[in-house]
């Protein structure tokens, strides 16, 4: 919210400067987001009439003018084509100094003197409408200088209102808060004798829908004058607030909102067709907006309509077919209250956001309507001319709910707190916020809430309301001991930080996504459904994801689209699965692989990456972190890879990442259709693990090196080459005494000589005793037992 700080010291006159002010305004919760001057830097100019204007001899675009400052005569040559005899203008005298540095000197304009310059708004730095020279009105005081008449010293505070303090977005919320903050009385600008009715003019309405708009005031000005104008003084107030001039009747709607908080309409009246109706939008009923935006209005719509159908939405915005114009002679002033249950979702539902809707969804005070629609009727009298109607309330409507009363304990508020507060300090405080207080006994309050304060309904709520008045920069955290240990990590716990060093030493970026995806793209990675959003940013974020690969993919498309055409990625974070009710949150390590191999050098041909080098990363990380890659080994960390059918995977390029055969990972090619509709070029390789499996690694054991040699022995042989080489290593490792402390196979052939359905594999055996040397005969015995173990699985050697 924006305003005027001159606006408010009328209201309210706090004995600080701006900086103060902003500062206590500040720790009482109504931040201050910004002060900024209400304009420009610029001095010598000032209020002048022009008395004379004549064609200039040598320039068919200038003239020659003569205009005074009630004091002195100046002649002008201007080049404004708006320039005529009796306007008001601001002129800028000699030594005059405008925004940008201009300093106003004497001139000759094609052999013309020019003693000064007659200035436009956008010269001065304000805002303008019009192309030529701001015109000032017949009142604007001679010879005054522009930033005394205008207030232009004035600064602008922007506030930074939270969701539950709707009742601070008006001059008089604010000035409620500094009533409390400073101990002052507000002087309300709005008390006059009230306006003087002339008419017996009324506009029938009623409310159908009395639990979404209890309160609904209507009142007719008729007679409005055609040539109105709004006041210097009220469009100076609407700019500085951020709001646009429109139209006097328009302008003082918007200005009673800005000063009282009560959003306000009106209806041009000989535009309406019979009586208003506060109701619910009928099925397929639509209504074009102020904004000109066609609005297709659902059942929850609440909207107010003539009998032709709805004239405006409800707090939001009006209709155009019944909008207020130059020429509009009759208008229907309207003040009411809507609930904001009734309100709040369908401005954003429809693509709109209004002052009106701002303020109804965050609650309005429901006895404010009768004074604002007061307030307002008396300003467009004076402004516009007319004849008031009475004002009178729409059939159906019904007494707004009174707060209930809450009782405040001060030696339980002073314990929750952790600061004594007088009983009778807190009563002056919340006494200024309009509650009525009284006294229980010596520390108890019976505190009755003001309707304008939807947000106090329990004690912490007052709470809160004493502890922002007495200045969150009042309390201070108690100095207590802490004591610092270090903390002693144990050996076998693996760090999230050693993962993410590891994965950029391998030569992989750590990228960020958002854990919204979209629902079309979460299918494409599980047959599970997602957990779809209450409420999302966009049907692009509309369920969480169940895995990280579809925001990797997302980052590779993003760099290969700028010509980075080798991306290696890594990423750490959860994935959602289950449902709302019983949500698993998983924290995984997910990396892409997709390019060349090696960054393009000299040394290495351009080689694409494939399977085997994101396994060979995948193998390197687990070893670092402790694991152990032996198949056949009993390792209690024990790591292997087997094959298995993924939807997001290429089959026979995809395989399940087992720890102690507890599944933990899948590592593969991306399917091609997947990385075609994820707008992916290349062959794409991903891996997905489970960081809760990797978090404890086994304590490595120190064991004295054997002093006697080892024996090595190879092996061809020939097994079905559906058989998994894990499966061949494990049955070799089962059918060997202790002494094999090695199995590892270190050639592959498949060819001519070799039985289609089978391949050859050279494997090679390491035996070593610890306490003796191994004979040749106990070699042979144990080959042996290990070649019969073989051929009950259809191995053979090779010959």
């Amino acid at each position: 919210m924006r305003f005027s700080e001159s606006w408010l010291r009328e209201w309210i006159n706090p004995p600080v400067d701006t900086a103060t002010l902003a500062h206590r305004l500040t720790m009482a919760g109504l931040e201050v987001d910004a002060i900024e001057p209400a304009a420009e830097s610029f001095s010598g100019v000032v209020v002048a009439e022009v008395r004379s204007v004549e064609l200039h001899p040598d320039a068919d675009k200038l003239k020659i003018t003569r205009v005074t400052d009630g004091t002195h005569e100046y002649q002008i040559v201007c080049g404004a084509a708006n320039v005529r005899v009796g306007m008001r203008v601001p002129l800028a005298t000699l030594g005059a100094q405008l925004p940008g540095g201009l300093v106003i000197k004497s001139a000759k304009l094609r052999g013309v003197p020019s003693e000064g310059m007659l200035c436009s708004a956008s010269e001065l730095g304000m805002p303008s409408v019009v192309d030529g020279l701001w015109e000032l009105p017949s009142d604007a005081p001679l010879g005054q200088s522009i930033r005394d008449w205008l207030n232009l010293d004035d600064s602008i505070i922007e506030l930074g209102i939270t969701p539950n303090r709707g009742d601070a977005l008006s001059i008089l919320g604010v000035a409620r808060d500094c009533s409390a903050l400073f101990d002052l009385d507000i002087t309300p600008r709005d008390q006059s004798s009230g306006v003087e009715v002339t008419s017996d003019a009324v506009q029938s309405a009623r409310i159908a829908a009395p639990d979404d708009c209890p309160v609904y005031l209507t009142q007719v000005i008729c007679g409005v004058s055609a040539g109105r104008k709004t006041p210097m003084w009220m469009s100076e107030r609407l700019r500085r607030a951020g709001i646009k001039v429109i139209e006097p009747i328009v302008d003082v709607c918007n200005y009673v909102m800005l000063e009282l908080g009560q959003p306000l309409h009106a209806f041009d009246q000989q535009k309406l067709q019979g009586g208003l109706t506060v109701r619910r939008a009928r099925p397929g009923e639509s209504m074009d907006a102020l904004n000109q935006q066609k609005l297709e209005m659902d059942a929850d719509c609440l909207v107010i309509a003539d009998e032709a159908g709805p004239v405006a939405l409800a707090g939001i915005i009006g209709g155009l077919a019944s909008a207020v114009s130059a020429g509009t002679v009759n208008i229907v002033l309207e003040s009411a209250h809507f609930t904001p249950e009734a309100i709040a979702g369908r401005a954003r539902r429809l693509g709109l956001t209004t002052d009106a809707a701002f303020r109804f969804e965050r609650g309005v005070d429901p006895l404010l309507p009768a004074r604002a629609l007061s307030r307002a009727a008396t300003l467009i009298q004076q402004i516009c001319g007319g004849q008031v109607g009475n004002a009178s309330a729409a059939q159906g409507a019904k007494a707004p709910q009174v707060p209930a009363a809450i009782q405040l304990d001060m030696s339980w508020a002073e314990r929750r707190l952790g600061l004594a507060v007088l009983p009778e300090q807190a009563k002056k405080f919340l006494v200024r916020l309009g509650c009525i207080v009284e006294f229980q006994s010596d520390t108890v309050l019976t505190v009755t809430p003001p309707s304008h304060r939807f947000d106090m309904v329990i004690p912490e709520d007052l709470l809160e309301e004493l502890a922002r008045l007495l200045g969150f920069d009042a309390f201070r955290a108690p100095m207590g001991r802490s004591p610092l240990t270090i903390g002693v990590r144990p050996e076998t716990e693996n760090s999230i930080a050693k993962v993410a060093d590891f994965m950029a030493s391998r030569g992989y970026f750590e990228a960020i996504s958002y854990s919204f995806i979209d629902p079309a793209i979460a299918e494409l990675f599980t047959s599970a459904p997602g957990i779809a959003l209450a409420n999302p940013i966009s049907s692009e974020m509309a369920v969480m994801r169940q895995s990280l690969w579809p925001g990797l993919l997302q980052a590779v498309a993003f760099n290969q689209n700028r010509q980075q055409t080798r991306v290696r990625l890594f990423e750490m974070g959860r994935s959602f699965k289950g449902s709302l009710d019983d949500v698993q949150e998983i924290d995984q390590l997910a990396a892409v692989i997709v390019g060349g191999r090696w960054p393009e050098q000299w040394g290495e041909k351009s080689t694409q990456a494939d399977f085997f080098d994101l396994k060979g990363d995948c193998e390197a990380l687990l070893l670092h972190l402790g694991f152990s890659l032996d198949p056949s080994s009993d390792h209690a960390n024990n790591v292997s890879l087997r094959a298995a059918a993924h939807p997001a995977l290429h089959p026979g390029q995809s395989a399940e990442i087992l720890i102690h055969d507890h599944p933990c990972g899948w590592l593969g090619a991306i399917h091609p259709d997947i990385a075609e509709k994820m707008d992916v070029n290349g062959s794409v390789f991903v891996l997905e693990l489970d960081l809760h499996s990797l978090q404890y690694r086994h304590l490595p054991m120190n064991k004295p090196r054997s002093r006697f040699p080892q024996v090595r022995r190879d092996l061809a042989l020939l097994k079905p080459a559906t058989m998994p080489i894990a499966e061949l290593l494990s049955l070799i490792r089962n059918g060997g005494p202790a002494s094999l402390r090695e199995v590892g196979v270190f050639d592959r052939y498949v060819g001519a000589g070799i039985e289609p359905g089978f391949e050859s594999v050279a494997v090679k055996l390491i035996f070593q005793e610890s306490e003796r040397t191994l004979t040749d005969d106990e070699i042979v015995g144990i080959i042996s037992d290990i070649r019969a173990n073989l051929a009950q699985h259809n191995i053979q050697l090779r010959t």
